[in-house]
């Protein structure tokens, strides 16, 4: 029976050991991060982000992009912004070891509601049936998406994270077209979407 007890007392302890450590790592993390849309250059715009922790369960990330800077591939010369943010809803504890020993506060798997709107002009090629006009035309969009993705910790040092959303848009244009956050179907049926994966830098 004194054996029994023994070691009942020593799982015990054990246990409030590792609890306690969980705690004091999470205190000890960055909780948050600045971080850049990886392959946002190679479809005409820079975008850059930041997250920051609020509590268990829950942080917030806002994004603004910077249209014009990267690649042209439609020579249409685009200038302008877009932003997009919202909160981010952790699904589940992201472990790392048998133990249950948790990764980081900002990482695992997560729904992010989130308000997308865009400011952009850019050189239309227009056909009157003999000849090609190039005129500049001004674009106004904006979405509510939900989206869903995964962040990765490395080492306390970088994030990891990709994601994919479906929602509603409008763009002021009669046609489908890619705002440079997200994109946006014709008027006539209102869906947005948007898909990406980011790097970034944690902070204290």
């Amino acid at each position: 029976m004194k054996k029994i007890t023994l070691i009942l007392l020593v799982l015990v302890a054990s246990f409030y050991v590792k609890a306690q450590n969980i705690v004091t790592n999470f205190e000890d993390q960055k909780k948050r991060a600045i971080k850049m849309e990886f392959f946002s250059p190679l479809t005409g715009n820079t975008t850059l982000g930041y997250e920051s922790y609020i509590k268990d369960w829950l942080s917030w990330e806002v994004k603004l992009g910077i249209i014009g800077i990267g690649t042209d591939v439609n020579d249409s010369n685009p200038i302008g912004v877009f932003v997009k943010g919202g909160p981010k809803f952790k699904l589940n504890p992201d472990f790392v070891t048998s133990d249950l020993k948790g990764s980081h506060l900002l990482g695992g798997k997560y729904i992010r509601p989130e308000i997308a709107f865009s400011q952009y002009s850019e050189r239309v090629e227009t056909f009157d049936g003999f000849n090609s006009n190039s005129e500049r035309k001004n674009f106004t969009s904006i979405a509510f998406l939900i989206s869903y993705g995964r962040q990765y910790i490395l080492a306390d040092i970088m994030t990891l994270d990709y994601h994919i959303g479906l929602g509603y848009g409008y763009n002021s244009s009669d046609e489908a077209r890619y705002d440079y956050g997200f994109a946006t179907s014709d008027p006539s049926f209102p869906i947005a979407w948007t898909a990406g994966f980011t790097i970034g830098v944690l902070l204290k």
